[in-house]
């Protein structure tokens, strides 16, 4: 029974270490949390842990086991196996953060962790886009363990992408866009089906991505890297950020209507004003000054953005031009105390 029990151990080893380059999608979960034999996965994945040596190759290993962990999760919950999912989540977040643990301190080593930075950004968008879906189908007793687990998820990107910045901006732009889209395709589709407030659940998480933007901006300009390309993508994904922001507001309910045009203003807006702070001025490419608003907004909408990014730039011409308080000038000496003065 030992013997077969150590075999069993030393074959889930050598499945569960190999193969850890990222995965375009989830892997088959294998042995779930609902299996007798999870222990073996368990055993298997800690043996394989400490024959991994380095802290990159460790923050590897913990981006690939959180990756199964999610798997399992969403097995377990389209079995409607609640407890089961809840252990898959507990094991997620604790490799996650072991994950990013290992990044920070080879990080601080001065080592390029750029790879498995990369590799864990990518990978926790993708947790986060699952975690979505199993949330619109967990029963309501697991919701709230999905929700901590898409904060996580969602935390750990930012974190990854923060040290992918210092050494590949233009990377850590791209994946950081590819997620503020994602969330406008959910809006598009939460639209269609007429679900004003998911709609506008989805809309805050868009603009709270979108925001990140100036975060990863900050980093770039202060490692010492030229920002301009990465406005020149911010600037892209800008105006198809509003041609799908216009798509939603068509099919959207009249009462939603307003959350969408704040929307459409506040992503013009912050491109603006991340050129305005991240780029020195007799230096800006005017192509990159302004976002050409496209057609397929509606007229009414583009002439509202026009009129407050318009006011905007006025009120800060205005604050540049006030002319600054002139100094009274001192008291003159008389010229006897003046000649007095220069006798001594």
């Amino acid at each position: 029974m030992r013997k077969a029990l150590l075999i069993s151990i030393f074959i889930l080893f050598g499945f569960f270490t190999n193969g850890w380059a990222q995965q375009t999608e989830l892997p088959n979960p294998g042995l779930t949390p609902d299996s007798p034999f999870y222990l073996l996965e368990e055993v298997a994945e800690e043996i394989g842990t400490f024959f991994t040596f380095g802290d990159i190759k460790k923050a590897e290993r913990y981006a690939t086991l959180a990756t199964e962990r999610i798997a399992e999760l969403k097995a377990m919950v389209e079995k409607g196996k609640s407890e089961a999912a809840e252990k898959a989540l507990v094991r997620y977040q604790k490799q996650l953060e072991n994950s990013l643990t290992r990044i920070n301190k080879a990080e601080e080593e001065g080592k390029d962790v750029s790879k498995v930075a990369e590799i864990v950004s990518e990978g926790t968008g993708r947790h986060f886009i699952v975690l979505d879906q199993v949330l619109e189908r967990c029963p309501d007793k697991a919701k709230q363990a999905v929700l901590k687990a898409k904060e996580a998820s969602m935390k750990g990107q930012r974190s990854a992408l923060k040290a992918l910045a210092k050494q590949d901006p233009e990377k850590a732009t791209k994946i950081n866009l590819k997620m503020a889209e994602n969330r406008l395709e959910k809006a598009k589709k939460k639209a269609e089906k007429k679900e004003t407030e998911e709609v506008k659940k989805v809309i805050e998480e868009f603009k709270d991505q979108e925001e990140f933007e100036k975060e990863i901006l900050k980093i770039a300009q202060n490692s010492g890297k030229d920002v301009s390309s990465l406005l020149q993508l911010s600037k892209e994904a800008t105006t198809s950020h509003l041609k799908t922001l216009s798509e939603v507001y068509k099919k959207i309910s009249p009462e939603a209507k307003p959350a969408i045009e704040k929307a459409m203003e506040a992503s013009v807006k912050s491109y603006e004003n991340n050129v305005e702070t991240f780029k020195e001025k007799e230096a800006s490419d005017k192509s990159l000054q302004e976002v050409v608003i496209p057609e397929e907004v509606p007229q009414e909408v583009k002439k509202k953005i026009q009129k407050e990014t318009n006011k905007e730039a006025k009120e800060g011409l205005k604050k540049q031009q006030t002319p600054l308080p002139i100094a009274k000038p001192e008291k003159m000496e008389s010229g006897e105390r003046l000649e007095k003065r220069m006798g001594e």
